[in-house]
Parts: structure tokens; C-alpha cells; sequence
């Protein structure tokens, strides 16, 4: 489970990344009509991602924001460096780096949203390892032991 806090800006961050690309898209249809169709796709399903997030702490919107912001951040590097099929750009752009920290910020707050939740461990207190705080019934005083004593011998 999740702070609400941390899934709302875990959604935010989602919807950001995608409304990038939503903005970018025109330009790369012009450039690639591959690379635009795939940031249209990926900026509507980030965003469909983000409200599925930001209403409910689930694991599907988790796993599948995790895997979308990691293969755009991987793409945004392969086009830089060793290219995409028809697309080399040379430019490290803003909004390019924006998302990045963006999909970076999201696949960290995912991977303990992923991890399986660990039980809770028993609260314990200083009073709890003390003898004379403990629940069990009150041991015998040492005088009711040495009556006990005199009267058996």
C-alpha cells in the first residue's frame, strides 16, 4: 500500500509524461510517422493510466506506468545515441529531459508499490521485556515462599 501522497504524484508525474508527448507528437509525425503514432499512443495511455492511479492504488496502473515511463526513457536515449529506424537526433532537448526525471521519479516510487507487502511486525515496548510489567499473574513474594517454607518443614 501506497501514501496517498506518493500515488498522486506518482499520477501526476504519469500525466505529464504524457501530455509531453501529446504536444511533441505533431512534430514527429512530420519527421516519423511511426515515432508520432507511438507518442500518441503512449501519451493517451499514460494519461488513462494516470487517472486509473490517481483514483485507486492498484497494481496493473503500477506495473504497466513502470513499463511505459521505462521504454520512453529507454527510447529517448536509444534516439539519441544509437538511433531509432529512420530517426537520429542530435539534440538533448528540455522537455526530453523533464521526462526522464519524470519516468525516473515514477519507476522509483513503483518498485516498492510493486514489492510484495512485508507483515507488520509487533509493536514492542521497553515494558514488554521488564518482569514486573509483565500481563502474566503476579509471582509469589519471597515472604509467601518463606511461610510456605516454614509451615511444610
Amino acid at each position: 500500500m501506497t501514501s496517498p501522497t506518493t500515488r498522486k504524484l506518482a499520477a501526476a508525474a504519469l500525466a505529464a509524461v504524457g501530455v509531453i508527448h501529446l504536444v511533441l507528437s505533431p512534430e514527429y509525425l512530420s519527421e516519423q510517422a511511426y515515432i508520432g503514432v507511438l507518442f500518441i499512443a503512449g501519451g493517451l495511455f499514460l494519461c488513462a493510466l494516470a487517472v486509473a492511479l490517481w483514483r485507486a492504488d492498484n497494481v496493473p496502473s503500477w506495473l504497466l506506468g513502470a513499463l511505459t515511463m521505462a521504454g520512453m526513457g529507454i527510447g529517448f536515449v536509444l534516439s539519441r545515441t544509437t538511433g531509432l529506424p529512420g530517426l537520429h537526433e542530435s539534440e538533448w532537448e528540455l522537455s526530453g529531459l523533464v521526462s526522464l526525471v519524470l519516468e525516473a521519479g515514477f519507476i522509483a516510487a513503483a518498485i516498492p508499490a510493486l514489492l510484495p507487502a512485508r507483515p507488520a511486525a509487533p509493536a514492542t515496548t521497553f515494558a514488554d521485556d521488564d518482569p514486573r510489567f509483565s500481563r502474566e499473574p503476579a509471582a509469589r513474594s519471597r515472604a509467601a515462599r518463606r511461610r510456605e517454607a516454614d509451615v511444610s518443614a
